[in-house]
């Protein structure tokens, strides 16, 4: 029997019968639990099923099933581990209180982001059939799904949420101040109005403003750029995630040692079928060839790795290093106000490499 491969809007968006919601106080996360207490991504009856498959029809012709390497934009996260249980041990959490907002306000960008996208008729750029593939899924219930778990939907809290929940049981209820809002790696979405600030080096849409292929239909080359776009940013995350499960489950540093890493554990599950979905996706597009205004064929693959080899190249060398050493100032500067500031500086630096 051959894997199922169309699926309706509904199916897409499709929730288990959960045995049991989550919930902390008077909040109510997405997802549920089985019988067996295990985490079931929300939306997740059949996606996970689906992107398999769309995968699997790649993988059977003998044709790439990702465009983005996790390997390319695996950096070594600072402050590392030992760095951040030092400052937590005494006492210090501005850094981390101050990246876990980042990470939670980011996530929100997700729902606004991709409802800023205008739909389009893939079949329409492409010489062969879309039918029963993963691009002609998106606008079919993936996108919607993908930006529902980064923001929540209802009173059902997403991502970001979920980051301030973690946030909150592991410190112990930090102070949050405006700054933490600001110099934030990714800039936020055409429409936001919120109070959130990017550094002038931010991930932002100005990273595709220039074309790199002027027959193109333009917002088909602006979309192809943003999912993999979003693709980086969701690899790049899985640094995070291992990160923040270590130095979460410490009871020393850690007022919830058991749910906050846990609830970082659930975030990643939702996150693989997003990397699933956006890297078949792109590898769909670039096993065919694509059409630009005139007809003229152009094969995918030379669009397709143009695109991703210039967002992983724009995560890499000088912006990186900008982002990281505004994040030591942060530290150094919180330390200043330390009792013991200088000392435990001194420590911070022998667990690791810190920007200058």
């Amino acid at each position: 029997m051959s894997a199922k491969l169309s699926y309706s809007y509904d199916e897409i968006l499709a929730e288990h019968d959960y045995a049991e919601r989550i919930r902390r106080g008077e909040t109510i996360f997405h997802g549920g639990l089985d019988r067996e207490g295990n985490y079931l991504s929300p939306r997740s009856l059949n996606r996970p099923n689906a992107i398999s498959a769309w995968t699997e029809e790649l993988a059977v012709r003998g044709l790439p099933t990702e465009v983005i390497r996790f390997d390319e934009l695996q950096f070594d996260f600072f402050p590392n581990v030992a760095q951040t249980k030092c400052l937590l041990r005494h006492g210090a959490r501005g850094a981390m209180t101050r990246i876990l907002t980042l990470v939670g306000i980011t996530e929100g960008f997700g729902n606004d982001g991709i409802r800023a996208l205008p739909p389009l008729d893939f079949q329409r750029y492409f010489k062969e059939s879309i039918d029963g593939s993963c691009l002609s899924h998106l606008y079919k219930g993936l996108l919607e799904a993908h930006g529902n778990d980064e923001a929540g939907r209802g009173k059902e809290v997403g991502h970001d949420g979920m980051w301030y929940v973690i946030r909150d049981a592991a410190l112990d209820n930090p102070k949050i101040t405006p700054d933490m809002y600001e110099n934030l790696p990714i800039a936020p979405p055409p429409g936001y109005g919120g109070p959130a600030k990017p550094a002038a080096e931010a991930m932002s849409a100005n990273d595709l403003a220039q074309r790199l292929f002027p027959t193109l239909d333009p917002l088909l080359e602006v979309e192809l750029g943003v999912f993999a776009q979003i693709l980086a940013i969701e690899i790049i995350a899985y640094s995070t995630f291992a990160w923040a499960k270590q130095v979460l489950a410490d009871p020393e540093c850690s007022a919830a040692p058991e749910f906050a890493p846990w609830m970082v554990d659930c975030i990643q599950k939702d996150e693989n079928l997003h990397v699933g979905y956006l890297q078949c996706a792109l590898a769909e597009a670039r096993a065919r060839t694509l059409l630009d205004l005139e007809g003229t064929e152009i094969p995918g693959e030379q669009v397709i790795d143009a695109v991703t080899q210039r967002i992983v190249r724009q995560q890499k060398g000088g912006r990186r290093e900008r982002l990281l050493k505004y994040r030591m100032r942060q530290i150094r500067e919180e330390l200043e106000s330390h009792g013991a500031g200088a000392s435990i500086l001194r420590e911070f630096e022998r667990l690791g490499p810190a920007p200058a």
